[in-house]
């Protein structure tokens, strides 16, 4: 899981690896999506797919990331679906609101007392 705050971004990169933890390639492009797009967004690098930059949509909650490619080397297809769960957590506070806590109580002799 990443957590990230609201009003942020971070670039990401998926790499593939064979049966045996070695660097491996994919046939064509890697196609990125979201989960939640009002959490977070991808943008995918033009140059290079296997890149993108997932940035806040400006609601914290919880989304996933997913880059998909197609790891048949040959004629044929295999998606192989690559997951990253994100966490959007609210930033810091910039304002704040004062409510009543409770019922209005008629004052006696005595003062009100807070708690």
């Amino acid at each position: 899981m990443y957590t990230m705050p609201v009003s942020h971004a971070v670039e990401l990169e998926v790499a593939y690896v064979d049966a045996g933890g070695n660097p491996a390639e994919v046939d064509g492009p890697v196609a990125w999506s979201t989960s939640d797009a009002s959490i977070v967004q991808v943008q995918v690098d033009a140059d290079n797919t296997a890149r993108c930059v997932m940035s806040s949509g400006g609601k914290a909650g919880q989304a996933q990331v997913t880059a998909t490619a197609d790891a048949d080397l040959g004629a044929g297809t295999r998606n192989l679906v690559t997951l990253l769960a994100v966490t959007v957590v609210a930033g810091e506070a910039v304002a704040g609101t004062i409510a009543p806590a409770g019922d209005a109580v008629p004052v006696g002799p005595e003062p009100v007392k807070a708690g």
